[in-house]
């Protein structure tokens, strides 16, 4: 799968994770991995978020990988 940049057509670098920092001082706690899901009955079905960086401008895109498993 290819992506290109919306901003300048450059193809982007893929699977690229997302990592917040939360807290103050020497203390922080992150979460890397991020997803969104469809509520079905029980625990319903979920995809990680990936995120795809222009290496020339910068730009960042989340995208899920395999939109269909939530079909």
């Amino acid at each position: 799968m290819e992506r290109k940049c919306i901003r300048c057509d450059e193809n982007m670098i893929l699977n690229c994770n997302l990592k917040v920092y939360e807290g103050g001082g020497a203390l922080f706690a992150h979460r890397p991995i991020y997803s969104i899901y469809r509520e079905t009955i029980g625990w319903g079905k979920d995809e990680d978020i990936k995120i795809a960086v222009c290496p020339k401008c910068g730009y960042v895109e989340p995208y899920i990988q395999f939109p269909e498993k939530l079909l």
